[in-house]
């Protein structure tokens, strides 16, 4: 009988415990922002954590993009969903060079994993809802990503 104990993977970010909560409650769990911004008009704000490790974009006060910068040495694997708080399963889309993504898990709309060039992690980008039902949604692919401007501004930098 084997008795060795396999040690859990270091949780990076508890996502389930961020996805879809109110302003004050990720606000206990990451401290205040270091940085906000957003629109009256669409009710949508981004606020970000941690020195800019962390970005969330609330809809009507609640999180619903998530994006994850500093990885910490995560592997680009379909176990590194574990460091998330979430099951490691078998991804709905993989290029292997560049993203892995689950649809539909734990509640959440999509979660993606993005590669770095050295076989591990850059990013990670969570969709816990597309939008808000108050909100009409008149994006031509329905996925309005909140973090394009800062991807784009890096590339041009």
């Amino acid at each position: 009988m084997n008795t060795q104990k396999t040690a859990l993977p270091k949780l990076l970010l508890n996502v389930p415990a961020l996805a879809q909560k109110p302003r004050e409650a990720v606000e206990r769990i990451l401290g205040q922002p270091s940085r906000s911004s957003g629109s009256v008009i669409s009710q949508r704000e981004k606020r970000t954590y941690r020195n800019g490790t962390i970005e969330i974009v609330y809809t009507e006060g609640r999180a619903s993009w998530i994006k994850l910068y500093n990885t910490d040495g995560m592997e680009f694997s379909q176990q590194s969903l574990s460091r998330l708080g979430l099951p490691p399963k078998k991804p709905t889309y993989v290029n292997r060079d560049h993203v892995m993504s689950w649809s539909k898990i734990c509640n959440l709309k999509e979660v993606s994993l993005y590669a770095d060039n050295k076989g591990g992690v850059s990013s990670v980008l969570v969709c816990a809802a597309s939008e808000s039902p108050s909100i009409p949604d008149r994006r031509p692919s329905g996925s309005w990503n909140p973090f394009r401007r800062r991807k784009q501004a890096i590339a041009t930098a």
